[in-house]
């Protein structure tokens, strides 16, 4: 999940924020929907599976996460595709490659951790 949110925090959100415009608000609301998922991740990792919140902590990511991926798979994935030729597809896919063999892989990595000071702290 830590690299899933990473590479598409990445690469694909900035290069469909800049190609296309009218996502602006999807793209913006598939930032914090990672976000949190992030979060979620990094409580997860540091409990144990008898721990009293874990079942209903795992629930809430997978309620989330299932939420988030009907989202752009139904209402925004199609109007990239729209948007964007094939090529342009095939180069983000590409990038999105590159940057997951550096990727975090666990969600205490510190851009996951400095992610959540950032939206506490403001």
């Amino acid at each position: 999940m830590t690299v899933h949110t990473y590479i598409e925090n990445e690469v694909m959100y900035p290069a469909v924020r800049e190609r296309v415009p009218d996502l602006e608000n999807d793209i913006l609301e598939s930032y914090e929907e990672h976000h949190v998922a992030d979060l979620l991740c990094a409580e997860l990792d540091v409990m144990t599976p008898d721990d009293e919140r874990f079942d209903a902590k795992t629930t809430v990511l997978i309620e989330a996460v299932g939420h988030h991926i009907q989202e752009e798979e139904d209402d925004w994935f199609p109007k990239v595709r729209d948007a964007l030729g094939r090529k342009e597809l095939q180069e983000i896919g590409a990038r999105m490659l590159e940057v997951r063999a550096s990727a975090p892989r666990r969600p205490e990595h510190p851009s996951s951790l400095r992610k959540a000071a950032d939206a506490i702290l403001g």
